[in-house]
């Protein structure tokens, strides 16, 4: 993250001075007046930042609460605030529609906490016991380097939380095609997801690979497919898809395993639009890794927005216990997370996504998240 104080006459100036130098993204961190109050030698110190993410936060952010202008607690960015100084409309109004203006999927996250650091701004004034900062004496004043209070950190958390949305509890897909990018676990999930809706759910299940690039693929799926006796299918041109699917029209339940390739791979991401054209009932579901980093995350999702996925698939979530930016962009996707995998044993390392699940596991942890599920299964 990067910090730089600003002084100017006025909260006007310093807030050209900030677009100028960091742009229209950056974040307004703090505000104070410095300088005597004799009206002549009175100026305005304004803390800015820019490349943030909840993490870096957590660990960065110097915060400066004003008790005598309460409103000007808080965090914000650049074009809300400089738009509210010129037009005198209130924030609340401000940000969602800069948030709509600008559709860029490259910048969700960065919209997406605009939006929520203008709605804390605009919630009511703090209560009268100051937040106490992390700066080594418990004092609410502000210091350089001085951590946002835990208090403040759980705000942001569990409002980026409650946005998180699962699948209607009576929506069951007919047709699924798991796409994603290579390493995943997208061969691994469609085996679970097919021993859970045959063997749990009693649904007569059908399973399709569309992978010919990954050697062993096939064989990996249809030695699956074998043990728990269900039919498997190869597609390796459009036609064959198109085949297969009319073939197992009967069945309650298709599961298409496709190819994992780069999400810079434009041609890849054309040629699944092209083959899923002609398949009008398919959903498919966007697989990501718990392991992937915020950047290839944000990559992915941005790439595979073409082919319209119905929601998201959650896997690895055992392989780390960092969830931080996993949970941003699923946020910022706007889509559903509908199944999460959660180790490599098929099937008993899986589940239908919940509410419940998630909240636990993205507040409180892993070993939560293990607990509530151990809990949920002995009764």
């Amino acid at each position: 993250m990067r910090i730089k104080r600003y002084e100017a006459k006025d909260t006007t100036t310093a807030l050209a001075m900030i677009k100028k130098e960091m742009g229209e993204d950056a974040v307004i961190l703090a505000t104070r007046s410095i300088g005597k109050k004799d009206g002549k030698n009175q100026m305005v110190e304004v803390v800015a930042a820019m490349d943030y993410d909840i993490d870096e936060i957590a660990m960065n952010t110097i915060e400066t609460p004003n008790t005598a202008n309460p409103q000007s607690y808080g965090y914000h960015s650049v074009r809300a605030t400089d738009r509210a100084v010129g037009g005198g409309k209130p924030l609340a109004e401000i940000a969602p529609q800069s948030h709509r203006q600008n559709t860029d999927a490259s910048h969700c996250e960065s919209h997406d906490m605009r939006l929520r650091f203008a709605n804390l701004r605009t919630q009511a004034p703090p209560p009268p016991e100051p937040v106490r900062l992390y700066n080594g004496v418990g004092s609410s004043t502000s210091t350089n380097g001085a951590k946002p209070s835990s208090q403040a950190v759980r705000l942001w958390r569990d409002q980026l939380i409650e946005k998180i949305q699962v699948p209607a509890a009576d929506h069951s897909p007919k047709i699924l095609a798991l796409v994603g990018a290579t390493g995943v676990g997208k061969t691994t999930t469609t085996a679970k997801m097919a021993a859970w809706y045959s063997l749990r759910a009693g649904q007569r299940v059908a399973l399709l690979s569309m992978d010919c690039y990954r050697i062993g693929a096939t064989d990996q799926l249809r030695a699956y497919a074998k043990i728990m006796r269900l039919p498997c299918e190869i597609a390796l041109r459009k036609k064959d898809l198109v085949a297969a699917l009319k073939k197992h029209s009967d069945k309650d339940v298709i599961l298409i395993d496709t190819a994992g390739k780069s999400p810079y791979d434009a041609n890849h991401i054309n040629e699944l639009q092209d083959w899923f054209a002609p398949c009008a009932d398919l959903e498919p579901h966007l697989v990501l890794s718990a392991t992937t980093k915020k950047e290839d995350l944000q990559t992915m999702i941005k790439s595979y927005a073409a082919i319209s996925a119905s929601s998201l698939i959650l896997t690895k979530l055992d392989e780390t216990r960092a969830y931080a930016a996993l949970c941003q962009q699923v946020v910022a996707s706007s889509l559903p997370v509908s199944y999460v995998c959660t180790g490599q044993r098929v099937p008993e390392d899986f589940m239908v996504a919940n509410k419940d699940y998630l909240d636990t596991l993205f507040k409180n942890g892993w070993n939560a998240a293990t607990a509530y599920v151990q809990s949920n299964t002995a009764h």
